[in-house]
């Protein structure tokens, strides 16, 4: 793999109008080189959108390595008022639940504010809504994508420590990780949406699938800990949150959040976000022991380029 090439390829999205701009740290045994285009660093703030999800995936593992919750305990269980379903917290995680992409009835709610669509959802609407959800979803499902189902899977976590789920995925990952700074409440740089200025998402009641604000920094530390688990508290959870539960096709397995893109006989573990204004991209190879993050302030149309750049970049020869 070029870090010579990547820096190329990323500048010429900037250069070309694609993305406003855009931060990177690439981490490898050799140490972390960072940097930006476009008037972006590595210490700039951009929303990361989904992959918070791999935040709060690691935060799953790290409690059911505690002994506090097990991946196998019904999803109904933390949810006050909930009758007895078979949805897990491994479905969850997995996106093996049956649940939907968002919440049944969210979308009157964002109708009121398109421009922010998660704002206005409320947490009662979410517990109520998961309760009927929960009584009928058989869980251990095919792969669906579900924004929701993390969302609920972060408040669940909440309920089990008797904390909100923000603050319990700052202690307990961010901190320890040295993501200092790495927030829920962050200010991020300005982004755009096809040329036009667009502000952050304000997840809300959906925080555990897409909330949190970084920094290249941030998720190049992130990276090095999952390349190299062994050095940080947080191992054993790192392992078990990498580690394939899931097989969607053959070229694709999915961990406790974490995405596995398997072609020609490499894998390399990932997941991208984005929101309105924002995208970002993390993946590693085990195996080449290298971690690419890419974050910019541009949402755009899915898929974002950073997506292809970064897996392209991985799987190079």
């Amino acid at each position: 793999m070029s870090l010579l090439s990547f820096r190329s390829r990323l500048a010429a999205l900037v250069d070309s109008g694609e993305i406003p701009s855009a931060a990177y740290a690439l981490v490898s045994d050799e140490g972390v080189a960072a940097g930006g285009f476009g008037g972006a660093g590595p210490e700039t703030v951009f929303q990361i959108g989904s992959v918070t999800k791999a935040v709060t995936g690691l935060l799953l593992a790290d409690m059911a390595e505690r002994g506090q919750v097990l991946l196998s305990d019904p999803a109904t269980r933390y949810l006050p008022g909930a009758a007895p379903g078979q949805v897990t917290l491994l479905d969850l995680a997995t996106h093996t639940s049956g649940l939907p992409r968002l919440p049944p009835g969210m979308r009157r709610y964002a109708l009121l504010r398109p421009g922010d669509p998660y704002a206005w959802y409320p947490a009662r609407a979410m517990v109520r809504t998961a309760r009927r959800s929960l009584a009928t979803a058989a869980g251990g499902q095919p792969y669906r994508y579900s924004n929701y189902g993390f969302g609920l899977l972060g408040y669940l976590l909440g309920q089990a420590q008797r904390m909100p789920y923000p603050k319990l995925a700052e202690q307990r990952i961010c901190g320890p990780l040295g993501m200092t700074a790495t927030r829920f409440d962050a200010r991020p740089v300005q982004g755009y949406s096809r040329g036009k200025p667009a502000g952050p998402w304000h997840m809300g009641a959906l925080s555990a699938a897409g909330g949190l604000h970084s920094t290249a920094t941030d998720l190049g530390r992130l990276l090095a800990a999952c390349l190299r688990p062994e050095t940080t508290g947080l191992g054993q959870a790192i392992g078990a949150a990498l580690t394939p539960r899931v097989t969607v096709s053959p070229a694709v397995e999915v961990g406790l959040a974490w995405h596995h893109a398997l072609r020609e006989g490499q894998r390399v573990i990932w997941h991208n976000g984005m929101t309105g204004g924002f995208s970002a991209m993390v993946a590693l190879s085990p195996v080449r022991r290298t971690g690419i993050a890419v974050l910019a302030n541009d949402g755009g149309a899915p898929p974002s380029p950073l997506d292809a750049l970064v897996l392209d970049t991985l799987f190079e020869p």
